[in-house]
């Protein structure tokens, strides 16, 4: 016999929620989103200056070498953070509500204390690993100089770990703009600075590293800082870590920095193998190219600092069918917005390439290869917070296929295609990996239909197609005499253009289609 909802809704379809709980959602994610988004673009200025700084200045070896070693710190910081930049969130709600391993509920504060304690002691340890395992590297893979900076930065983790947790700590509160300052301003423009000042020094081969160095010192203390402005008073006298607890804390949170070390090296294999295989000026193209796909990645961050925690809450609150639903929704706002910037960089790629020489610019077919890799994983990978929270081991089995298929697969096509090989390489990996997500999540009940997101990307694919006749018309015909870098940019304008009016005809079409309401924010 139908129920109440069933009889008032005779289609079965279920009722969005109310108009306060609605407007609710939207406003928080739209003003972290927002914040997120002007903290990427700030941050993607800071991040051009140093790439014209770094590629240009400094070379394509010296910028490769660097690439290299940040990219390796990157690597250790999940591990030495013990994927506290996201498990934070549901330790802060368990403990400050004495659901937790604590006998009553604690400050947040102290919650944030013992996080970062923990961190620190594994961050040591990482630092150290890696300090050794630098010196165990055979000269037929990596040059003296890239060793070199391997040793340098490796202790730099401490600095990043600490900015992590900390400001996910501020995330907590749904404060948003201490991320912005300290990821957007005061992290990369220190960067930039020292090393610009230390290449007018003479400093070739060490001034990015020690750029680095700097930038990770001051975002450690400006996070610190801001977390204690979010949270309140340390009451440091008051603080007592209980070592029990916390090793009882660090073993639950194996899985989720497990999972986290695969995430970010799925992310950054391709880097490794390309530098490993085609040397230090190579991997410093690619490592150009990888930075002009920044917008692409920064689409789906600017939504993951507010959906992590509003997903941790409303599986809490909803139940994962719910919150698969609520990721559903999500997944195709990105995907929406990263297909603009896709056709956004098809336009300008070329262009930006030349900035930094005219050897870069050959990388352009490897820079579009990149950005749609880019897509999928960014827009179709938002539902793995649910995997994240409720089945660690499925997200760490979806990264390892990530990384077998780019292991075997760039070894391959790189010798043969040089960083285009790599590029098609991650492209496939990135195709899969979406796949194993939806079948692992129907297993969880999260059952969606398989073209929810569908409509964008048609409406980009016929984009194309119509803004490559009218470019190709316009270029023989009209702009016959043109520069030649306009008559390039004309067919992705066009198709920028059209995919806009598409979107727009799309939301009309159906109200409530890019809707982020069934988020639950308290």
């Amino acid at each position: 016999m139908p129920s109440a909802a069933n009889r008032a809704n005779p289609r079965g379809h279920m009722h969005a929620p109310g108009n306060s709980r609605t407007s609710t959602s939207q406003r928080v994610i739209a003003r972290g989103a927002g914040s997120n988004a002007l903290s990427f673009i700030i941050r993607f200025a800071a991040r051009a200056s140093f790439l014209y700084v770094g590629a240009r200045l400094y070379g394509a070896v010296n910028y490769g070498v660097f690439t290299m070693a940040s990219a390796m710190v990157e690597l250790a910081v999940p591990v030495a953070s013990l994927g506290l930049r996201r498990m934070i969130f549901p330790w802060l709600e368990e403990e400050t509500q004495g659901d937790g391993l604590a006998a009553k509920a604690r400050p947040a504060t102290h919650v944030l204390l013992d996080a970062l304690l923990l961190a620190m002691c594994a961050g040591l340890a990482v630092s150290l690993l890696l300090i050794a395992a630098t010196r165990l590297l055979p000269t037929s893979v990596a040059s003296d100089q890239l060793r070199l900076a391997f040793a340098i930065l490796a202790p730099a983790v401490l600095g990043q770990i600490t900015g992590d947790i900390a400001l996910a700590a501020t995330r907590w509160t749904h404060k948003m703009r201490y991320e912005v300052i300290a990821r957007g301003l005061v992290e990369p423009y220190v960067l930039t600075g020292v090393a610009l000042a230390a290449w007018y020094l003479g400093l070739e081969q060490t001034g990015m590293l020690i750029g680095y160095w700097a930038g990770s010192l001051a975002l450690a203390g400006f996070s610190v800082w801001s977390a204690r402005h979010c949270l309140g008073s340390l009451h440091l006298r008051r603080w007592r870590p209980d070592p029990s607890v916390l090793v009882r804390r660090a073993r639950s949170l194996l899985p989720a920095s497990g999972s986290d070390f695969l995430t970010s090296l799925a992310q950054r294999i391709d880097l490794y193998l390309v530098g490993f295989l085609l040397g230090d000026a190579a991997v410093g193209v690619y490592g150009v190219l990888r930075q002009l796909k920044t917008p692409i990645v920064q689409v789906r961050q600017a939504f993951d600092g507010i959906l992590t925690p509003l997903t941790a809450r409303t599986m809490k609150a909803d139940g994962d069918v719910a919150t698969g639903e609520a990721t559903a929704a999500a997944t195709r706002v990105i995907l929406t917005l990263q297909l603009g910037v896709v056709l956004l960089m098809a336009a300008a790629g070329d262009a930006l390439l030349d900035l930094f020489g005219q050897h870069y610019a050959t990388g352009y077919p490897a820079l579009i290869a990149m950005v749609l890799a880019e897509t999928i994983n960014g827009a179709f990978g938002v539902s793995e917070l649910i995997l994240y929270f409720r089945r660690p081991a499925l997200a760490l089995q979806v990264n390892l296929i990530l990384i077998l298929i780019a292991a075997g697969a760039i070894p391959l096509l790189a010798p043969t295609y040089g960083i285009l090989g790599a590029s098609l390489a991650m492209l496939l990996a990135a195709v899969v990996a979406a796949l194993m997500r939806r079948y692992w999540l129907a297993g969880l009940g999260v059952r969606r239909d398989p073209l929810h997101a569908l409509t964008p990307a048609l409406a980009a694919a016929a984009a194309v197609l119509i803004g490559s006749y009218a470019g190709w018309v316009l270029r023989t015909t009209v702009f016959e005499h043109a520069p030649v870098a306009l008559g390039k940019a004309l067919a992705p304008t066009i198709a920028l253009m059209l995919y806009i009016g598409f979107v727009m005809v799309w939301r009309r079409m159906r109200p409530g289609v890019l809707s982020l309401d069934r988020y639950r924010v308290s």
